[in-house]
């Protein structure tokens, strides 16, 4: 007889028998989401009387978006220990199959204590709730003046401000640094959807009219936000890792400044091209390079300023030039370890300001004064100083004044 009113009394058949309760415990063994719950009128507040061991495993109805099988869905749900239920029996007033149809906020009227860890209807670990005379509805979505969540200034007093950007170049930017921005936030109730986590994880999807935000934040502080002007603002805390396995596109509509902090260490496995209307480069100390053949193509002029000391060593030296002038203020020291062999194709005309001195430390002397091409002719015109080419196509000038050859010899010194 007793099988047969379980049997007509189960799904309510004869009518559904409602509980109400506090969750008191989520450690499913079965792992299956399932919680116990202390049931008004039907248990009593003690739990030296029925204790939470002693409560039915209550099953949870998730929406009809979470699919609830192999893993697919949301897993596990999302009560904790001190949330209101609402449900119903499967066996009727057997009561030892309870099923929960969903969770209901309110206001509690005082925060949890771990000293009552013998009185039901209580979070038995004291967590929860972790404040009094405030709803249960989210701090963000709420966005109360005088509860604000503690999440926006911990990230507004935490921003990086006075990033420096590099100023060598040509164009200069409107300001010489940036800052990041503050967040947002603007949302008023009931617009911002709001997803927490008890340990501080937080997911935002704020619907507000001129304001709308999508915000996920970690309880680290790593976080990004969009705005409702598509904005985004992204802080890393710690270290971040950006794997692409394969190709990479990243296309930049405007300026982009980069400040790095410390070292920068690029290793490209193949070649790195660069196509750039003009580069400027700053190095504040050393600049370094070493390569296996170089090959730098100018266009257009080269100009190269040193105000220390250029040390060049080379293994050999092949120079073309078309034209080249060159002009030391100071003392000039060539040395050959070697034989130097010059050969001139033109006339080749040398101006000395004071004297001239040749000397032999060993060997032979083998000019020849009987050469053939020697004329017994002397000649002791002052020889034209030759002009600074200007071109490819550039030659000596020859055909100059006695003033213009005296100027140009004042202008080489005494």
């Amino acid at each position: 007889m007793a099988s047969d009113k379980i049997k007509k009394q189960y799904l309510g058949l004869s009518g559904f028998v409602w509980f109400f309760g506090v969750v008191e415990n989520v450690l499913d063994p079965l792992k299956l989401g399932r919680v116990k719950v202390r049931c008004y009128e039907w248990h009593t507040p003690s739990r030296g009387a029925i204790p939470i061991s002693s409560l039915p495993w209550a099953q949870v109805i998730m929406p009809a978006n979470n699919a609830s099988i192999s893993g697919v869905g949301t897993s596990p749900n999302g009560l904790k220990q001190g949330s209101w239920v609402i449900g119903f029996f499967l066996d009727g007033e057997a009561a030892q199959q309870p099923m929960i149809f969903g969770s209901i906020p309110g206001i509690p009227s005082h925060a949890a204590h771990k000293d009552n860890k013998g009185i039901g209807f209580n979070d038995p670990e004291g967590r929860f709730p972790t404040v009094a005379h405030e709803p249960d509805t989210n701090r963000l979505a709420r966005n109360d003046a005088n509860n604000a969540h503690v999440v926006i200034a911990a990230k507004n007093n935490s921003k990086t401000s006075n990033v420096t950007i590099a100023l060598c170049g040509g164009e200069k930017p409107a300001a010489n640094n940036w800052a990041e921005p503050n967040s947002p936030y603007a949302a008023v109730y009931p617009n911002n959807h709001v997803f927490a986590t008890q340990s501080g994880h937080i997911k935002e999807y704020d619907d507000t009219p001129n304001n709308e935000r999508i915000h996920e934040y970690h309880k680290s502080g790593t976080f990004y936000e969009i705005d409702s002007q598509g904005v985004k603002s992204t802080r890393i805390v710690a270290n971040n890792y950006t794997v692409v396995a394969k190709n990479d596109h990243v296309y930049i509509g405007g300026v982009c400044n980069l400040y790095i902090g410390a070292n920068c260490n690029t290793f490209i496995l193949k070649d790195w091209n660069i196509d750039a209307n003009n580069v400027n480069l700053r190095v504040r100390n050393s600049f370094k390079t070493t390569a296996n053949t170089k090959d730098l193509t100018v266009t257009g002029d080269s100009k190269e300023t040193v105000t220390g000391t250029t040390h060049i060593t080379r293994a050999a030296l092949n120079e073309t030039s078309a034209a080249t002038s060159q002009r030391y203020t100071g003392n000039y020291t060539v040395r050959y370890d070697l034989t130097s062999e010059f050969h001139h194709e033109g006339d080749r005309k040398t101006f000395r300001g004071k004297d001239d001195y040749a000397r032999h430390d060993t060997g032979v002397d083998y000019s020849c004064p009987s050469d053939p091409s020697r004329t017994s002719d002397e000649n002791c015109d002052d020889l034209t100083v030759p002009t600074v080419p200007t071109s490819a196509t550039a030659v000596a000038n020859t055909d100059r004044t006695d003033d213009e050859v005296q100027e140009a010899k004042d202008s080489l010194g005494d």
